[in-house]
């Protein structure tokens, strides 16, 4: 249905909908919605993915029953802040658009249970959006956060917390009050440090931080009793903490090349400060150079070198060293 007509239907049959309660509006290059939507007062579901919506009306607000909304892959810049109005609201997803804030009226939406914020532009994100008390699942990846509210892990029934592709450099110390955290995924950040907190997450399972620039992780990751994934392939680790014996790891990603899930580590003594520490062939990490034209020369040049190469003498260095095979 062209836009133009399904405006009109809206606009003309929305006084004989007032008993709608699922409305699917996907795909159909709407740019803006009538007010009399606001007259479904029974809606329960709003689909309005797909569309080049610009702006939301305030009048979304007034939808006292809604209890799922999509909004993902438009044009918004801004929400209004009478979203915070849609107390019953327990899905929402936002992705895949172009906003730059959220307003802090979100704290309104008591019952939220699912919040889909990834592929936007976001730099920080409101302080109210610690009083989602509901709220399980949180997706911010693809965003352009430099860093988490400290009161973040006031959001103590959270299972699920995706920040993949952002600018975050810590997480906050509160975040170990997440304790029904099962999946945290933080992959190409530019992590330096794990708050020691984080082994208070004690249903942590999965724990992804690929590509950071991690040089330790704390010994007390060894009391999340439930990690059976860990990655931290692409970081600068020298060694993993003695205390991860305690787990009942089925896979520890040490690099993208990595052919097992599972390695053989062997105990060692850390020499600047005598703990006990875990190691293995594929420690100290190095750091990854993509391959650059002169590098690649280089490579080609010396081709029968780089043939009897292997894994453990291949290195690369940092971007003000120069390549050496040893």
């Amino acid at each position: 249905m062209a836009p133009s007509y399904l405006m009109r239907f809206i606009l003309t049959t929305s006084f004989i909908l007032t008993q709608l309660e699922s409305l699917e509006l996907r795909e159909n290059l709407l740019k803006h919605l009538p007010e009399s939507i606001s007259k479904l007062t029974k809606l329960k579901r709003l689909d309005l993915g797909d569309n080049e919506i610009e702006e939301l009306p305030p009048y979304l607000g007034y939808l006292p029953g809604l209890q799922e909304l999509w909004l993902d892959h438009n044009q918004l810049q801004k929400l209004p802040p009478e979203i915070g109005l849609l107390t019953n609201l327990t899905y929402l997803d936002v992705s895949e658009n172009r906003l730059e804030e959220i307003p802090n009226e979100i704290s309104g939406l008591i019952n939220l249970t699912d919040l889909d914020l990834a592929q936007n532009l976001l730099e920080y994100l409101p302080d109210g959006l610690a009083k989602l008390s509901r709220l399980t699942i949180l997706k911010l990846d693809q965003n352009r956060l430099q860093r988490l509210n400290t009161n973040i892990g006031d959001c103590d029934s959270m299972q699920e917390l995706i920040l993949t592709e952002n600018f975050l450099s810590e997480l906050p110390a509160s975040i170990g009050r997440m304790t029904k955290l099962s999946n945290l995924n933080v992959d190409r950040n530019a992590l330096e440090s794990l708050p020691i907190e984080i082994g208070n997450c004690a249903n942590l399972g999965v724990l992804s931080l690929r590509d950071n620039k991690l040089k330790k992780l704390p010994p007390e990751l060894g009391n999340c009793g439930v990690l059976h994934v860990l990655d931290v392939s692409g970081n600068q680790l020298q060694y993993l903490p003695y205390s991860l014996v305690n787990l009942q790891l089925k896979a520890v990603w040490l690099s993208e090349n990595q052919a097992q899930p599972l390695l053989t580590f062997q105990p060692d003594t850390d020499e600047a400060t005598g703990e006990q520490v875990l190691t293995c062939f594929l420690l100290p990490q190095q750091e990854y150079q993509p391959i650059t034209p002169d590098l690649f020369k280089y490579l080609s040049e010396n081709v029968n070198n780089v043939k009897h190469a292997t894994k453990e003498t291949l290195k690369f260095y940092d971007e003000h060293s120069k390549f050496s095979l040893k």
